[in-house]
């Protein structure tokens, strides 16, 4: 004996459909939000997308896999991208008398890489953590005498140098503002200063890049002065 759908008055949703309405749904979410984004490579993700759609293929493997052929667009997206900048205070007041950059170094005389800023100050001034931290290291160095590097979260890691006293120890938890020593002129240096550099991600960066409304004097900020 054989059985035979009957016809019925009703019309259901077949869970096909549902799954292709999502599809729609998606796609339209999708082409709207690239259609904010002002980038080459828009234009090529649109092609691709119409190229499903138009092609009949509503699986959604299908769609990403189309997604994942453009050039340069990541495996996931975030939401948000927080990509604010940590800004502090200067870690001592001072003079800025050499800048972060190339410049000639006034003891070696030769053109070197400076990788932070040079803070004058006198000796004995008080130097100050400028972000909570963890002491990553403590000891002396040939060029820059006494020195202090401070990890802090964002893979972001803080030097002072050329200190005359050091106040803290390796794996010391620090508060910001938290006294870590004093300003000094050990290592090569011909005057006390502050030797500060800001390390992300183990690259060096421009430390006045970090800084809130500097009113320090920045005059000769690209001499050598100092080291």
């Amino acid at each position: 004996m054989y059985y035979y759908d009957q016809p019925s008055d009703e019309k259901w949703p077949r869970p096909g459909d549902l799954k292709k309405a999502i599809i729609c749904v998606l796609i339209i979410i999708a082409v709207l939000f690239m259609k904010k984004i002002e980038l080459p490579i828009v234009k090529s993700a649109l092609t691709k997308i119409d190229f499903v759609v138009s092609d009949y293929s509503y699986e959604f493997n299908d769609i990403l896999a189309a997604i994942k052929e453009i050039p340069g667009v990541p495996d996931s997206i975030a939401v948000f991208s927080h990509k604010e900048q940590v800004l502090f205070e200067l870690p001592v007041n001072g003079t800025i008398s050499s800048g972060y950059g190339m410049r000639f170094h006034p003891i070696l005389k030769e053109q070197r890489f400076h990788n932070g800023i040079d803070i004058v100050q006198i000796e004995g001034a008080p130097v100050k953590v400028v972000l909570d931290g963890v002491v990553h290291f403590v000891g002396k160095d040939d060029e820059l005498g006494n020195v202090v590097k401070i990890k802090h979260g964002g893979n972001i890691t803080t030097v002072y140098a050329h200190l005359r006293d050091i106040y803290v120890k390796e794996q010391e938890a620090l508060k910001q503002g938290f006294i870590i020593g004093t300003v000094g002129k050990t290592g090569l240096a011909e005057t006390s200063h502050l030797h500060f550099e800001v390390w992300q991600n183990d690259n060096p960066k421009d430390p006045m890049e970090w800084i809130i409304s500097p009113q320090q004097s920045q005059e000769g900020v690209n001499g050598s002065e100092n080291i």
